[in-house]
């Protein structure tokens, strides 16, 4: 005769019985636990595969610019990270002397440094070993008895038919101020052949950032990134006192729209540009 033994007490069961019972509840538990985790980790699954998509020019752009920065550290690894050298004195800190011919077109600075002016040290009896920083303009535009004038005589090459074409803007990721993609580059490039074709052409390089973030640390992303177009200009050639800095942060937007579109538009360095 079978007997139902949901209708007595738990303790009237048979020592077996109970075991039994107990271990019908324990698999229970754990086929819910299997099923909930199984659950989380289809939901994971899902969300990386439709917010991770990337397209494989990206895809592209990032390993070439992993490939350039691991070639850089292989490079100091090895020692052979610049063109550091010994001095014993300021004059020999300079990439070339006042009274000589410039050799800008030789210098070619490896790292990227924010241009930061820093305040003279009395040195002159200490040796060291130095990286290469992007040189700093001899004058400084708009100064008492400067040659060059201020920024406001600079001009926007958009109302230039020549300029419009070669000084366009050079756009940056979020949070970035590392220079990535053919078309950045190709503008880059085409900057730096005119100004060494043409020496009489000044340019300031303005670093902009999107609304998003305070505003000290905006000023000082787009300080980075308008001295990483610079940095890359003269590795290209062109002459360090042609080219000058200055940074907006998220003051000066083209955009307004609060929105990826306009982001990334307003992550930018832009030229300004005066003829002699």
């Amino acid at each position: 005769m079978l007997i139902n033994v949901s209708f007595f007490p738990f303790a009237t069961l048979h020592p077996c019985d109970k075991m039994r019972l107990h271990n019908k509840q324990l698999v229970g538990s754990t086929m819910q636990i299997v099923k909930l985790s199984l659950a989380t980790f289809l939901l994971i699954i899902s969300l990386s595969t439709t917010s991770c998509r990337r397209t494989s020019d990206q895809v592209w752009d990032d390993s070439r610019t992993a490939t350039r920065h691991v070639s850089r550290g292989v490079r100091s690894l090895g020692g052979k990270h610049g063109d550091s050298r010994a001095v014993q004195c300021r004059d020999q800190f300079m990439p070339y002397c006042d009274s000589e011919q410039p050799m800008y077109a030789n210098y070619a600075p490896t790292i990227e440094e924010e241009f930061i002016p820093l305040a003279d040290l009395n040195n002159e009896d200490e040796m060291a070993m130095a990286d290469y920083v992007a040189k700093q303009p001899r004058e400084t535009p708009g100064d008492p008895g400067s040659s060059i004038p201020g920024i406001s005589a600079f001009q926007d090459p958009s109302n230039n038919a020549t300029w419009a074409g070669i000084f366009r803007n050079v756009g940056f990721e979020y949070n970035s101020n590392l220079i990535k993609g053919d078309e950045n580059f190709n503008t880059i490039h085409a900057v730096a052949t005119y100004m060494k074709n043409n020496p009489n052409v000044y340019a300031f390089v303005e670093g902009h950032c999107d609304e998003r973030g305070p505003e000290a640390y905006n000023l000082a992303l787009g300080s980075r990134r308008s001295n990483a177009v610079r940095n890359q200009l003269i590795q290209e050639g062109v002459n360090p006192d042609n080219i000058f800095t200055i940074s907006y942060g998220k003051e000066r937007p083209l955009f307004l729209d609060h929105n990826d579109l306009a982001w990334a538009q307003n992550r930018r360095a832009e030229f300004k540009i005066y003829q002699r």
